[in-house]
This record gives C-alpha cells, structure tokens and sequence, in this order.
C-alpha cells in the first residue's frame, strides 16, 4: 500500500465495562467485532479548540461529552459486524 500498516486486538470485559474513554485517533480505523456486543459512539467534536484528547484520558460525563461532542452516532456491534 506504500505505507505504514498497524493491527491491534482489543478485549472487553463481558460485564459491559468500557475499554478506553472519550479519545479521537489519527488514523483511520477498521473494527471487526468477532464475539458479543460492544457499543461504540464515535464522531467529530464541535470545535477543533475543545477536542477529545488523543489518548485514552479521565471518563467524561454525559453532559461534557455532549457539549464537546454533540454530534455522535451510537452503533452496536455485533459477531461478523
């Protein structure tokens, strides 16, 4: 492809426990979900000033997420998807 190629492996734990918190990443993103459900929120923040940070931080609340972010879609993954 003429460029850097990356692959990570996630697991979640079953009880619904949250992977990582709020963050955005700098590279475009493939999931596939192989086993049970996880559900992910992404989409872009209101303002480039005021933005997630890159890395994994703090948990936000409901209300910061929304006022950062009050555009996301919520999608739930299921096997194969």
């Amino acid at each position: 492809f003429g460029s850097t190629i990356g692959a990570n492996a996630y697991l979640t734990a079953k009880d619904g426990a949250q992977g990582f918190a709020a963050h955005w990443d700098d590279v475009d993103v493939f999931i596939l979900q192989l086993e049970g459900r996880k559900r992910w929120r992404v989409g872009a923040c209101a303002d480039d000033v005021y933005k997630l940070p890159r890395v994994s931080s703090e948990d936000f609340d409901e209300e910061a997420l929304r006022r950062l972010c009050p555009h996301l879609s919520e999608i739930v993954l299921e096997p194969g998807d």
